[in-house]
């Protein structure tokens, strides 16, 4: 397949969402895509990258430090948005939990959101073994990408790694599995189908979707259907959400043998299963007998309700008319906009704790 959804770009961030991109370039093709880093070593062969903070960092890295990403991602600004012309969606890959994975991709985002294109991130979690600080570092930053990125998936490797034992192995089908991931979700939208999603839809469905879980099957045989739809109401990806879902992306990648039927089973199975019948639903295929012959694959995106935390992190818009005096204290100062965040363990300290810590005030 030969990709020509020039409109999206990939953006691999760190190591581990390089590795990502390179995945999805090489089993696509013609990816448009760019690879940025702080350590120049995950950069060597690419010909789209850029090394980000090099003066700063002299390709070193970050050390595991957020905001040393971020004022490297900062640094490279102006020679990101030579990568960005005619972009309208950018999905960013990554790996939370170290420096460059996190603070890399909060400024980038943002960076990429302040010029109007939509923001898909996909991100791993580490695993629980990796111990508290990289945990906490992924739980601190992960609320302020969903806060500035369209859309975001933030995917524990314990679940993604499928029960595997051997680290290496883990570590491999972690990265292979959030690629191919990644990959379906590109054919869906750059490949034609029967029922199709286009950029442009695609745009208006992930711009203020805010968080959501996804999960990948394929089956074969002639209750395929049935199979994939069991297997996607079991999947912990999916079923261990904590807020209602309120969107249903669904894509169903096959070949010439697609049947009406099999749409309609697992489109009615996700929609009542997982939303209970109120739910929006957006449904789109792949039909290409080479890539999929026999196979019958669904990707399922669901987005859920805004929780309590998520709309704390969102920026507070004053409303018109009189203004109480408590309210008033609580408004940002435009004359801090520019200023660089006072980040403590993690937490952006220019954030009021109360909003932190989905703490409620009365007036």
């Amino acid at each position: 397949m030969k990709n020509t959804c020039e409109n999206m770009l990939l953006v691999g961030v760190g190591g581990t969402g390089c590795a990502m991109a390179r995945a999805v370039d090489g089993a696509l093709g013609g990816v448009r895509h760019l690879l940025v880093d702080t350590d120049a070593s995950s950069l060597e062969g690419a010909p789209c990258s850029l090394l980000l903070g090099a003066e700063r960092l002299g390709g070193r890295g970050t050390g595991g430090e957020i905001v040393s990403a971020r004022l490297a991602a900062e640094d490279s600004a102006a020679k990101f948005d030579e990568f960005i012309t005619g972009v309208r969606i950018a999905v960013i890959a990554a790996a939370l939990g170290g420096g460059t994975g996190g603070g890399a991709t909060l400024e980038l985002a943002r960076l990429l959101a302040a010029r109007g294109i939509a923001v898909i991130v996909f991100a791993t979690m580490p695993y629980a073994f990796e111990g508290e600080a990289r945990q906490r570092s992924a739980r601190g930053i992960a609320p302020m990408i969903a806060a500035v990125a369209g859309a975001s998936f933030f995917v524990p490797l314990d679940e993604l790694a499928g029960g595997c034992d051997e680290m290496a192995a883990a570590m491999e089908i972690g990265r292979e599995r959030m690629g191919a991931a990644i990959a379906l979700f590109w054919r869906i939208v750059a490949t034609p189908g029967y029922i199709r999603l286009d950029v442009e839809r695609l745009r208006h469905i992930v711009q203020g979707a805010g968080r959501g879980r996804f999960a990948v099957v394929k089956m074969r045989g002639p209750k395929r259907a049935e199979l994939a739809l069991a297997s996607l109401a079991s999947t912990p990806l999916l079923v261990e959400g904590t807020n209602a879902v309120r969107f249903i992306l669904c894509g169903i990648l096959a070949g010439d043998d697609l049947r009406l039927s099999e749409i309609a089973l697992v489109a009615d199975g996700l929609k009542c299963g997982f939303g209970g019948g109120k739910s929006e639903f957006e449904l789109a295929t792949v039909n290409d007998e080479k890539a999929f012959s026999g196979d019958f694959c669904v990707v399922a995106m669901m987005f859920e309700q805004p929780s309590r935390t998520d709309e704390a992190a969102k920026p507070r818009v004053p409303r018109k008319g009189k203004v109480s005096a408590g309210r008033r204290a609580l408004m940002v100062d435009t004359r801090f906009k520019n200023v660089e965040p006072t980040i403590w363990n993690d937490q952006d300290l220019d954030v009021p704790a109360f909003l932190r810590q989905n703490i409620t005030l009365e007036f």
